[in-house]
């Protein structure tokens, strides 16, 4: 598939267009207000838009929807024998906008290869003094630690890159020469129309050239002065730190020096000089308003004149002359200063100036919490003589008022002695156009959004988003962030490192269990989506016995989202407020309840109450709270994930529980050097090249859901034909969606058919064990009066007059007496698996099958007494003659 071809086919699988009519794609949904009204061009489309201009007005541009596509040149523009530049070309000439007509043969096309991922990209290069060079890699670049190198053990310093049309002869003649920190933004300035050298670094001053455009101005006679130095570096700390240290250096070597900055003192927004150009193109028709007129030009050099000033007094100066304020605020060494002009009896001005900060703050976003109804603010400071930078949140209250101001910045070592009518000024000035941020209480799925937020990476829409430096995801309109600072996840997304070799290894350690274990804990991540249209999801039961494997297969499910050395949480180990918060602290993500000893639940320690998983069961709240306020207002946050329980034995509760729980055992029987030697790679298998996985499926977002909701309308109505007996209609709607999800695995990871095949059987019979055991005993009771039953069947035809049989009443026909111990010994004997009987001794006194009388002393027929438990015969007893050792799940 080409890119044209691959670019409409992903849009059409994020925007879902109903309709394809002539020139247009049309009727696909909206991301922002969720109505069918998205359309874009059929071929070669630049931007999507939302039909409703006037409602909602929603439009992107293709580039930014699908950032991987643009950003593989070498796909874009394959080099060929004849033109082995193309690819090169394409970048500089689209990427960047420049025009390689004026940089032919200044640079070549190039491979890099990168030894510790084995990943590769083309690059362009271009030479350098001192026979270095320059490369920037140019086909998905956030795959590498670095975007750009120089030739290795080169010296470069004291250089700078300059195309022919730049020679120290031409230079001389300039008016000014403006120093841009890489090759792209000097050129950008060049077809902006100035003279432009690029110094490859800002840690680069330039004195071997600074030395030979001084001999080439002396050897110049229609040259009386040299040049004025223009140092034009990046927006930000570095580049201003970096202005002004070579201003200063080029003054004192008797140069004419300024600078130049998109904003004054570096602040705001990221724009660099080859972005502005690719802008400038847009204003052909109104030249006086693009980002290199006349103006532009002459507004950049006082941002740089500002952003070198001296002393605060000369700054305040140049904003007066400039703005022709009479009061104001405004930052120098990274303090903040109030300026005012006055005027004498003579009516002359004076320009007053007093530090209102001993630091510099800027205020980064709005935080809204239209739950709890808060209104935070997140406010960088900045400190003198090079102290680490604090981002703080800041209360409404604390910058309403200047003496709660003050309370706050003193806890950052800040110090405000400004009054409260130059705070409001400055909050006023700061507040316009800010950005809202919303936060979040949970990890995962956010509904409101549409996008999983997942610690420093988010994903909507198919699309990875990154955290800016903020700290939040910019989702156009929209922002989200975490409130917390706990980040749960640790997520590794290399796209193309990442590998599924662990997927044959889960299957050839556990079988259908561990395809059932990855296809619960896929679905999960979609839970939300899964509840809308179904009401309602199940939960995993994972039992088995210490040693059996279902740790090491649960912690290995987690190091596939991201979560190193977890299992779950014991919810009698933990308060009623702390069991709420792990279920809602998750969204499309699995809560995992894990048993600890039964036996500590005894006494005063809380039993959680399995009965609490029914409200889950259909997303509502765990709790209700009180929201923090004067009146009585409550607030149910939903349960927006699922769960997975897991212990020794299956849980003890009511069938309208037991009905909702799916229920598979992981036991030993089937276990063997192969299937130890798997679980034991499995165990030490690395977290960061498997992370990934999680990104990998819910970018696969839309053609999962419609796979799986497809796959389950399918097991729906055939799980009944295919397993007799099956009636249940809630375990068959959890069981169809499990198996829908098992179906799901080979779009993510092209697992075999006769896998799935195998795997959906195992569900088929999970379905009709848990309707069984629904309606009957519990597990443990149930398997307790098989094995009964079984022995029984092997006794002689005398052993009950004799007192041998596990039966020691008198009156077998109505009652049944059983000796625990001398059961034990019986199971022993005949090589049957013992039961826990801590655990069956706390269950069998609610045995249905066989109704409890008590425990007391038995005097069989042959006489002899023993302790007993006794029970009522059933009307027509139970003889099995199946072996109990036989297990389905």
């Amino acid at each position: 598939m080409n890119l044209s071809d691959q670019i409409i086919a992903d849009l059409k699988q994020m925007f879902r267009f109903k309709s394809a009519k002539g020139a247009w794609l049309q009727q696909g949904q909206c991301p922002q207000c969720d109505k069918w009204e998205a359309f874009c061009a059929a071929e070669d489309p630049k931007i999507v838009k939302c039909g409703r201009v006037e409602k909602c007005g929603w439009e992107d541009s293709v580039r930014n929807l699908l950032p991987e596509l643009f950003e593989d040149w070498t796909r874009r523009a394959p080099p060929t024998e004849v033109h082995p530049t193309a690819t090169a070309d394409a970048y500089l000439s689209v990427e960047r906008g420049l025009d390689i007509s004026q940089l032919e043969g200044l640079y070549t096309q190039e491979t890099y290869f990168d030894r510790e991922t084995g990943q590769v990209s083309a690059t362009v290069r271009f030479p350098l003094e001192n026979n270095s060079w320059w490369e920037r890699l140019i086909d998905r670049p956030g795959r590498f630690k670095r975007k750009a190198n120089f030739k290795p053990g080169s010296n470069w310093s004291g250089w700078w890159w300059a195309p022919p049309a730049a020679s120290y002869q031409q230079l001389a003649l300039a008016d000014d020469i403006w120093f841009a920190e890489g090759i792209f933004d000097a050129q950008a300035l060049r077809q902006a129309g100035l003279d432009a050298v690029s110094l490859m670094s800002i840690n680069n001053y330039p004195e071997h050239a600074l030395a030979e455009l001084r001999r080439a101005v002396a050897d110049s006679p229609a040259r009386k002065n040299p040049p004025r130095l223009v140092f034009a570096f990046d927006v930000g700390a570095a580049g201003v730190s970096a202005t002004r240290k070579f201003v200063k250096r080029a003054r004192e070597e008797g140069w004419n020096a300024t600078a130049a900055q998109v904003r004054p003192d570096g602040e705001g927004t990221k724009l660099d000089w080859n972005d502005l150009w690719l802008r400038h193109s847009k204003f052909n028709g109104e030249p006086d308003r693009a980002p290199f007129s006349e103006s532009a030009i002459a507004g950049y050099i006082w941002n740089g004149e500002v952003t070198i000033a001296a002393t605060p007094r000369e700054k305040a100066k140049l904003i007066i002359e400039r703005k022709a304020l009479s009061s104001f605020e405004f930052r120098h060494g990274n303090r903040l200063f109030w300026a005012k002009t006055t005027y004498d009896e003579d009516q002359k001005p004076q320009l007053q100036v007093n530090e209102i900060a001993n630091c510099a703050f800027r205020i980064l976003y709005r935080e809204r919490d239209d739950i709890a109804d808060e209104t935070n603010y997140f406010i960088q400071i900045d400190f003198p003589d090079g102290a680490k930078t604090e981002k703080a949140r800041f209360s409404n209250a604390a910058c309403a008022a200047s003496s709660e101001f003050k309370k706050r910045l003193l806890a950052f070592a800040g110090m405000w002695s400004g009054t409260g009518e130059q705070l409001d000024n400055i909050m006023r000035r700061q507040m316009r156009q800010l950005k809202t941020v919303e936060p979040i209480a949970f990890t995962g799925y956010s509904p409101p959004h549409r996008a999983w937020v997942l610690g420093d990476l988010a994903v909507r829409d198919g699309r990875v988003i990154e955290v800016n430096r903020e700290n939040y995801f910019d989702l156009g309109k929209s922002a989200v962030k975490l409130r917390s600072a706990e980040r749960i996840l640790d997520i590794d997304w290399q796209p193309d490192a990442l590998k599924f070799d662990w997927v044959p290894l889960v299957w050839k350690a556990w079988g259908p269990r561990g395809l059932v274990a990855l296809a619960f804990f896929t679905m999960s991540l979609f839970a939300v989506q899964i509840r809308e249209k179904h009401k309602s999801l199940g939960f995993l039961e994972i039992t088995g016995q210490p040693g059996s494997g279902k740790t090491t297969l649960v912690e290995l499910m987690w190091k596939m989202l991201g979560r190193s050395g977890y299992e779950g949480f014991d919810p009698n180990k933990g308060t009623n407020a702390g069991v709420t918060r792990n279920f809602l602290k998750v969204s499309n993500l699995p809560v995992g309840l894990i048993e600890g000893n039964r036996e500590e639940g005894k006494g005063h320690q809380r039993r959680f109450d399995w009965q609490e998983l029914l409200t889950l069961y259909n997303g509502r709240s765990p709790r209700v709270l009180g929201m923090k306020s004067s009146g009585t207002e409550t607030f149910e946050p939903p349960f927006w994930g699922t769960i997975y329980l897991m212990q020794n034995e299956r849980i003890d509760a009511q069938p309208a529980v037991l009905e909702r729980l799916m229920s598979m055992k992981i036991d030993k029987a089937e276990w063997s050097d192969e299937t130890r030697g798997a679980a034991i790679q499995l165990e030490s298998w690395p977290m960061e090249s498997m992370s990934g996985t999680i990104v990998h499926v819910v970018r696969k977002e839309a053609d999962y859901l419609e796979f799986f909701f497809r796959r389950y309308i399918h097991h729906e109505s055939g799980m009944r034909q295919r397993v007799r007996g099956l009636h249940n209609s809630r375990c068959i709607k959890t069981h169809s969606q499990l198996a829908a999800a098992v179906d799901c695995l080979k779009h993510l990871f092209d697992v075999p058919e006769a896998w799935l095949t195998r795997t959906v059987e195992f569900v088929d019979h999970m379905a009709l064990d848990r309707q069984d055991s629904c309606g009957g005993d519990h597990p443990l009771v149930a398997d307790f009066w098989e094995k009964v039953d079984f022995l029984i069947s092997r006794e002689g035809p005398n052993a009950h007059g004799e007192g041998e049989s596990i039966n020691q009443h008198r009156h077998a026909e109505r009652f049944m007496a059983v000796s625990l111990s001398h059961f034990e010994q019986r199971c022993r004997n005949a090589g049957l698996q013992p039961v826990n009987m801590m655990e069956l001794k706390r269950l069998l006194r609610g045995s249905k099958s066989r109704k409890f009388i008590a425990q007391k002393q038995v005097n069989n027929p042959a006489g002899h007494n023993s302790h007993c438990w006794v029970f009522e015969q059933p009307a027509q007893p139970a003889a099995s003659t199946r072996s109990p050792q036989k297990e389905m799940a």
